[in-house]
């Protein structure tokens, strides 16, 4: 495994970010951000944490408030404490009981007609 997906940066609570943000590593935002975010490794929007702004990466969680748009090459995780305003574009997408959304969602699944179809 190399070196920068191993690395994981942390923007603690007290932490207030204004611009686009790049990286090779993981991030995990417990602050607040308003700008893009784009990353080569996984990213957390954590419980009380804010991004208003686009946000990119492998994967996704989102337990704090997401006002933009979320892409992700594997999953996007939505917390039952998340509050999401945007698009979600993933492979998978699961959204918990009691998140509170209001998304265009895009993914790509796969629907199995031939167990209905065989039952009548």
């Amino acid at each position: 495994m190399t070196r920068h997906q191993l690395e994981l940066s942390v923007l603690g609570p007290a932490t207030r970010v204004t611009g686009r943000i790049n990286g090779d590593g993981a991030l995990r935002i417990e602050g607040a951000v308003k700008g893009d975010v784009n990353v080569r490794g996984d990213a957390e929007i954590a419980e009380g944490g804010s991004l208003e702004g686009n946000v990119q990466g492998t994967a996704l969680d989102i337990g704090g408030n997401l006002l933009g748009d979320a892409q992700a090459e594997g999953a996007i995780a939505v917390r039952s404490s998340a509050q999401v305003r945007g698009e979600l574009r993933a492979a998978e997408v699961s959204i918990e009981a009691g998140a509170r959304v209001s998304i265009r969602l895009e993914t790509e699944f796969e629907l199995d007609f031939g167990a209905a179809q065989r039952r009548r």
